[in-house]
């Protein structure tokens, strides 16, 4: 629905008249094109580098398949996915733009690893061998490149304990051999939990150690909210019958719900505060307005080949982009992640990213609606597409190994193309002069400006005795091709009308 300010034009024998336009948008888009949009952030905290993180064993999917997930929670909105050969286990990992320090990735021998920042463990070392600056980047790099095993990863930091650790985080990895651990790393010690060991299978961290201080009251920066609802969505996956890629990209990745407000089912029909109709402030939340991208390692059951093994890889925030696969066998990444001016696909969620925001909170009327003209309504469709593909070519008669860097290549063209192709509604507000005619209501609006060269192919009228918000969608009464309609059977008193161009 259009949430405009909607203007009363005029009363005439009782019908007030009112003309909206909202342009809508067939769900398969074959014009390429973009929109001008304000840069800089949406209202992000000054804190950015936290993360919202998770792991679960074989035990808790339904493939019996590892997986390891991240929300990556940093100031930097431009974020690449990079094949890195150095002579030892090639990797791919999520990074800053141009960068050489890595955060989160899986490499050819199955193993993978994340962190989040956490703050309850005491005092990281002053410096190591690395110098002064936070070493977790230099970690995630050197166990990419060397680390097979989660006993693997637990010998490499036996070998910095002495030396120490300069920011406190905790570590998920996982392996091609079962292994799925939670290692909370202090500056020179450092407590392991595996996920089998855990009741359900999984394991969650948002800021803060299940090993550290201060549990019984966690303060709103550990990010107490996020961990929960993380929580939350992993136990009802798992008793839906377990936890997939997709349903963490799209239901645990992407919630917005805030501490005190479940907005769910969206659109938001309510208000947060002094926040417009339907919007959500979303700083604490686990999708939050400092994720700058996410990433999805879906590792594989033991004594399968490791070459199985994918990442599901999201640049950008997941409020306007979407998940697609990468494999360490393919030896590279797609230009669509890791292109010679950026990350295509990262460049166009930052666009639709400063639209969807409403004064710093999402307006979730702008991610989907009745009207299913909103950016979740297409990427959702474009996501699921994008996970049938990759399983229907996975399980093709004719699969093969060498076939997968063309596979994930075309697939992020279609899918970067088809998300830069989408373009957002564009409301107009405009005086209508209403006419009255032998008790008909005559109406009149003017042909809408083209959009990328395109013209309103028809247009489609509503009425509702109440103002067009909150909710309220109107009786479509007709679609027409042109810039008149006559309502001959119009209301008694006040009555407000709606028209909106499809293109």
């Amino acid at each position: 629905m259009n949430r405009q300010k909607y203007i009363s034009l005029k009363s005439v024998l009782g019908v007030s008249l009112l003309l909206t336009l909202g342009f809508l948008y067939p769900s398969a888009v074959d014009r390429l094109g973009d929109l001008e949009w304000p840069d800089g952030d949406q209202g992000c905290p000054s804190d950015l580098n936290e993360c919202t993180t998770g792991l679960a064993s074989g035990a808790a999917t339904p493939d019996g398949r590892p997986l390891l997930w991240k929300n990556r929670d940093v100031g930097n909105v431009n974020q690449e996915f990079h094949y890195v050969d150095d002579g030892r286990i090639p990797f791919i990992s999520i990074a800053y733009k141009n960068d050489t320090l890595y955060y989160g990735g899986i490499n050819a021998a199955g193993f993978a690893i994340e962190n989040s920042n956490s703050y309850n463990l005491g005092a990281a070392a002053g410096k190591n061998g690395w110098g002064y600056g936070e070493d977790d980047g230099q970690i995630h790099r050197l166990a990419l490149a060397t680390c097979r095993t989660v006993d693997d990863f637990q010998t490499l930091m036996d070998s910095l304990d002495e030396g120490g650790r300069t920011r406190n985080s905790n570590y998920g990895v996982i392996d091609a051999f079962g292994g799925a651990a939670m290692f909370e790393t202090g500056g020179h010690s450092y407590t392991r939990y595996d996920a089998i060991d855990s009741p359900d299978g999984f394991l969650i961290r948002s800021n803060y150690s299940y090993s550290g201080n201060g549990l019984n009251g966690r303060p709103d920066g550990w990010g107490p909210y996020r961990h929960d609802r993380a929580y939350s969505r992993f136990k009802a996956a798992l008793e839906a019958g377990g936890i997939t890629p997709k349903y963490i990209f799209q239901w645990v990745s992407r919630d917005i719900s805030i501490d005190g407000t479940d907005p769910y089912p969206l659109p938001f029909d309510g208000y947060v505060e002094d926040e417009a109709y339907g919007c959500i402030p979303n700083d604490e939340a686990i999708c939050r307005n400092s994720t700058r991208g996410v990433l999805v390692a879906q590792g594989v059951r033991d004594g399968e080949r490791p070459e199985d093994a994918v990442l599901w890889a999201m640049p950008g925030t997941q409020l306007s982009s979407i998940a697609l696969p990468l494999w360490v066998r393919a030896g590279s990444v797609p230009t669509e992640m890791d292109g010679v001016t950026g990350s295509r696909i990262c460049d166009r969620a930052v666009s639709l990213q400063s639209w969807i925001y409403n004064q710093g909170a999402v307006d979730t009327w702008k991610l989907t609606n009745p009207e299913g003209n909103g950016l979740w309504d297409y990427t959702f469709q474009l996501e699921d597409w994008v996970f049938a593909k990759t399983e229907a070519f996975l399980n093709s008669p004719g699969f093969d190994y060498d076939r997968l860097e063309e596979f994930q290549n075309s697939l992020a063209q279609q899918a970067a193309d088809s998300l830069i192709a989408w373009q957002p509604p564009y409301p107009v507000t405009e005086l209508m002069e209403p006419i009255i005619e032998d008790g008909n209501v005559v109406l009149r609006w003017d042909t809408q400006p083209s959009l990328n060269g395109a013209t309103p192919r028809s247009y489609a009228l509503y009425r509702s005795s109440d103002p067009f918000r909150e909710g309220n969608l109107g009786v479509k009464l007709a679609t027409v091709g042109e810039t008149e309609w006559v309502d001959q059977s119009p209301l008694d008193g006040m009555a407000f009308y709606r028209v909106v161009g499809a293109y």
